[in-house]
């Protein structure tokens, strides 16, 4: 896991060339919220990246280890087998199981 949240976070700063704060609407928009809606989520506090006010408060950042966490953590590995007819590949694969537990 540790490999995969490195390999986000060093794509992310390629893109962002290196920044480590980035603005709220630029990083929202990355992961494919658009703006509006992020900022809606942001007041209701139901935005799921942590943000990171300015000193002053009058711009919201995100930081780019958390925004690499969330990329990650929308990948979801699916368990479920897909939908429809199941392939000749898989038939065979289901074949050989039953002669290996048969034998």
């Amino acid at each position: 896991m540790q490999a995969q949240i490195s390999s986000t976070l060093q794509i992310l700063l390629v893109r962002f060339n290196g920044q480590i704060l980035i603005p709220f609407a630029t990083a929202s928009a990355s992961v494919g919220i658009p703006e509006q809606t992020a900022r809606n989520l942001l007041c209701k506090k139901k935005f799921p990246i942590p943000t990171v006010p300015n000193t002053n408060g009058t711009r919201i950042f995100i930081h780019i280890s958390d925004l690499a966490e969330y990329v990650d953590s929308l990948r979801v590995e699916s368990s479920n087998p897909k939908r429809g007819r199941p392939s000749k590949a898989s038939k065979f694969q289901a074949i050989q199981r039953a002669k290996m537990e048969g034998v």
